[in-house]
């Protein structure tokens, strides 16, 4: 039960399973060498010591409600309540014969071998500090604690386990928080606690040895400030701040800190803390670690990185001018990179971009196997390429290509020929923060362009993909377009009918065993390829180039009325498909009563989807008939559609209802909100009244070529606009049919034990599962369980970032000059008019809880969001400019917008702000969340 930490002889029974993560850390670091001096003496008891306890609150009733509600949002306080009940309990457990020995021996230690008789308390769950969650914080530590407090210490820091937030985290992360005796020896969920030698600090911190900021590899970044480290964990101090580079072995920079207080051992009245003001004013705002101190930190750091070979999150402490470390864990919010794509520290470092977030997929979500082949192929085909040669090669040195679960530019190769500002004069209608990255002090020309260039890329290779492009053909279909937009689209909608009647037609006959998947898929793309080939060259060299010039004049217009004129002309065209798909969404959730969708919570909607199944096999019939009809027309036109449209792993409306019913809960909730169509209308007339407007004044100039540019420039916008967000649509259209045959290929892959579970299928490529089809001893979960595993990793990332290099910086904005901005203001982008003011929701996917009248703020937006604007009362994007789905539908909804605002950093989901759409600000009144 009690183990000795700082010692070899207990070097068996150090394991996190018998020890907790905290514990096992601490003897890990004592047993390096180098560190051997700088560990103080610890000791752990063991999760054999609080087996007893354990085993009696999983048996209590407030335990069994907590494991039967741990997913239920809506019992909220009585889950707070059983915590409680289940942490007042602990203090009261009986102690058996074992324990009091333990307890005896180590209260012992404490007074006869500890420095000033006193120790520091620590929770060490198994769970805690891990390669994927920390639980950072969220067990109780009791410092200062003499021999005859231990008892009541050791309590409190077990209670803490059965603390609201410790449960939810786990929950937040997917931990099964089910804690039984059996389950706690099988999966080593148990309880342990470090005791260790209270150090009396004079200064301590943190020290990570990667920079938590922006994920370089090759930065630490030390917090300091005098007394116990607490103070910088606690927040009641601003720290020093130190961020020093390891590899050229200089300081980086230096940021000096308020420390009006420090906390320092009760050494008079037998332990505890106390807080100590710094009544000396030079000393509040000195530094309090000297470079000579700080050289000797960094060294330390990089020797615990490099014994557990990952980045390392270390708490130190300096006593008596000795450095002494306190814990070390894995640093669980860095960003990763495929190895490959990695430099070696004193390499030249590579810039890559990843355009799939603010173009294209337009979504910060990884890509499964199966993800990133199909879209490849579909990349080549639209290229004009054989299916199985790609443009994205698995060489990061060319200028673009596959990672495991993205796609990247290579933007180094890029920068040998141009400059950072070129690219963000180009990125500023696409994507303003994108702009902003190009444009910071980050994105350094020299530190990044390659001095020379991959073998593959030449003028040889470039001629082959330039002849392969349809470039030309695309070209003369914008030209025809734009020479007449009326006839094209007469014959443009014709053919769209014919390709999508040929889509359901190969969707209803299914894919053929023997043909197998790869040639099915292709017959698939083949249906809408003569549309998409009209649709990519009229929104390149017909829509485009007229949108970039109204954009110029909507940002550049000397007043807010020339602006507002041709903001009207970004929106308010009849006729576009994403918006019909609205419509018709808002129709569907009006045809079912408030009241029945304010039966089922977010979280209970399956339950309705069971209902809605029930009523159309004809088992009950208490629906209403519009509704049940009005459900099955929609699935039928729209069924295809989803989540991420571009990922074939993604669900869909007709394999999974519920996110279909997610969206139509959030446009009937009780809250009115306006019709769709009632604002496209709106949108339409406005537009209509701007056109006639300008053809009207350039009637009145000298020059009668000034009218007929004018009216053509109309005649583009009316007829052809609207087909903007076609492509996307239709490619996803593919994707739905596709997926249908491959979750039947699925279901009987898993009946037949060669997937494990669901989704695994998305980790394998079409070639892979057509081989799968006709031999059966190909082993498929040799292939599944690695990429499912990075897969994972990628999925759960803090971030997505736009730009990263090879050491994994994340590049950021420069900050704004805050003289010229007002306190609480923050300044964006502008992507549409109008003022609101309400709570701030974050969302990282379309399917999360969301409430009418809230402010919807994410990193980007695709189709799939589009239901939700419906009820926002105003928008916040990170990524996306006036072309970007999140502008677009916010101007549709007549919603102010704003992007370019760095949201999961400066917002939290609660706070009260306004989102001007006009100034593009957003005014923070408060950083209170909402209960």
């Amino acid at each position: 039960m009690l183990v000795n930490l700082t010692s070899s002889a207990d070097d068996n029974n150090c394991n996190a399973s018998k020890v907790g993560g905290k514990a096992s850390s601490l003897a890990k670091l004592y047993a390096i060498p180098a560190l051997h001096s700088h560990v103080p003496k610890s000791y752990a008891l063991s999760t054999s010591f609080f087996h007893p306890w354990i085993e009696i609150l999983t048996k209590s009733d407030e335990y069994t409600y907590l494991m039967n509600n741990a997913n239920n949002n809506n019992e909220d306080e009585q889950f707070k309540t059983a915590c409680t009940k289940m942490k007042e309990a602990c203090q009261t457990l009986p102690l058996n014969t074992n324990q009091k020995q333990v307890l005896d021996e180590l209260s012992n230690i404490i007074a006869t071998q500890f420095n000033h008789n006193l120790a520091a308390v620590r929770s060490s769950a198994t769970e805690e500090d891990g390669i994927d969650q920390s639980y950072a914080g969220m067990f109780e530590t009791k410092l200062g604690i003499s021999s005859t407090k231990l008892e009541v210490a050791v309590r409190e820091c077990f209670a803490s386990k059965f603390d609201y937030r410790v449960f939810r985290y786990m929950l937040a992360n997917k931990k099964d928080v089910s804690t039984t005796t059996a389950e706690t020896k099988e999966r080593g969920e148990g309880f342990a606690v470090v005791v260790m030698e209270m150090i009396d600090s004079e200064v301590a911190g943190v020290a990570f040895s990667a920079n938590p900021l922006n994920s370089d590899r090759d930065e630490v970044v030390v917090d300091s400030s005098f007394g116990l480290g607490e103070s910088v964990v606690d927040g009641s101090v601003t720290a020093d701040r130190f961020i020093y580079d390891k590899v050229q072995k200089k300081l980086v920079d230096t940021i000096i800190g308020s420390k009006k207080v420090e906390r320092r051992l009760n050494l008079v009245e037998g332990g505890g803390v106390i807080m100590k003001p710094i009544v000396d004013v030079e000393k509040q705002t000195s530094c309090s670690l000297p470079e000579e101190q700080l050289q000797e930190l960094v060294k330390l750091i990089c020797i615990v990185e490099e014994e557990y070979g990952m980045p390392m999150d270390v708490e130190w402490s300096v006593t008596n001018s000795r450095l002494v470390l306190l814990q070390a864990r894995p640093i669980t919010t860095l960003f990763y990179l495929d190895s490959k794509m990695m430099t070696e520290p004193r390499e030249k470092r590579v810039l890559y971009y990843d355009f799939n977030i603010a173009s294209e997929a337009t979504t910060t979500s990884p890509f499964t196997h199966m993800d990133m082949d199909l879209y490849c192929k579909f990349s080549s085909i639209i290229m004009g390429m054989p299916m199985d040669v790609s443009m994205y090669k698995d060489d990061p040195n060319m200028p673009m290509f596959k990672a495991s679960t993205r796609q990247y530019v290579n933007l180094s190769v890029f920068l040998k020929f141009f400059t950072p500002e070129y690219f963000a004069k180009e990125a500023i209608l696409m994507d303003p923060y994108l702009a902003s990255l190009f444009g910071s002090k980050d994105c350094n020309r020299k530190k990044y362009k390659v001095k020379k260039l991959a073998k593959g890329i030449n003028m040889k290779n470039l001629l082959y993909y330039i002849r392969k492009y349809p470039i030309i053909e695309q070209y003369k279909i914008g030209k025809r377009f734009k020479k007449n937009p009326v006839k094209e689209k007469e014959k443009y909608i014709k053919l769209v009918k014919e390709n999508l009647e040929q889509l359901e037609e190969l969707k209803r006959r299914g894919y053929n065993k023997e043909e197998g998947l790869q040639r099915y898929t292709m017959e698939l793309i083949q249906c809408i390829m003569p549309s998409l080939n009209l649709e990519l060259g009229l929104v390149m060299f017909a829509i485009m180039p007229i949108f970039r010039t109204i954009d110029k004049k909507r940002r550049d217009g000397k007043t807010e009325e020339i602006r507002s004129e041709f903001d009207a002309l970004c929106g308010g065209y009849e006729g576009d498909e994403l918006m019909e798909i609205n419509i018709a969404m808002y129709n569907l959730a009006q045809m079912l009563d408030a009241s029945v969708w304010q039966e089922y919570e977010h979280d209970q909607l399956d339950e309705l989807a069971q209902r809605i199944q029930m009523n159309l096999d004809g088992v009950i019939s208490d629906l209403p008939p519009e509704f049940i009809s009005g459900w099955q027309k929609f699935m039928t036109r729209y069924g295809w559609d989803g989540e991420d449209q571009m990922f074939i792993s993604s669900p869909r409306y007709q394999d999974n209802p519920v996110l279909l019913l997610a969206r139509l809960r959030n446009q009937n909730s009780g809250v009115q909100t306006k019709n769709p169509s009632a604002v496209q209308k709106e949108q339409v007339l406005r537009r209509q009244y701007v056109m006639k407007l300008q053809e009207s004044r350039a009637a009145s100039k000298l020059f009668s070529f000034c009218k007929s540019k004018i009216k053509k420039r109309n005649d583009y916008l009316d007829h052809l606009f609207w087909i903007r967000n076609a492509p996307k649509l239709h490619i996803a259209a593919v994707y739905g049919a596709l997926r249908t045959s491959i979750l039947q290929v699925e279901e009987e892959l898993i009946n037949a034990n060669r997937l494990e579970t669901k989704n695994d299928i998305y980790h394998l490529d079409l070639a892979e599962v057509d081989k799968a089809i006709s031999d059966e001893s190909y082993n498929l979960m040799e292939l599944v369980r690695p990429r499912k595993a990075i897969y994972e990793r990628a999925r759960n990332a803090p971030e997505c970032p736009l730009l990263v290099d090879s050491r994994c910086r994340i590049l950021r904005p420069d900050p704004p000059n805050q003289e010229d901005v007002e306190a609480g203001v923050i300044v964006g982008s502008a992507v549409s008019p109008g003022s609101a003011t309400g709570r701030v929701r974050i969302m990282k996917s379309p399917t999360d809880q969301f409430a009418a009248g809230e402010i919807l703020a994410a990193t980007v937006t695709s189709p799939a969001w589009t239901p939700l604007f419906v009820g926002a009362s105003g928008v916040i994007l990170q990524i996306g400019g006036v072309l970007q789905h999140g502008a677009l539908c916010a101007r549709e909804f007549q919603k102010p917008a704003v992007s370019n605002i760095d949201v999961h950093n400066v917002l939290k989901t609660g706070m009260l702000v306004t989102v001007d759409g006009n100034t593009g600000t957003i005014t923070i009144h408060g950083n209170d969340e909402e209960k």
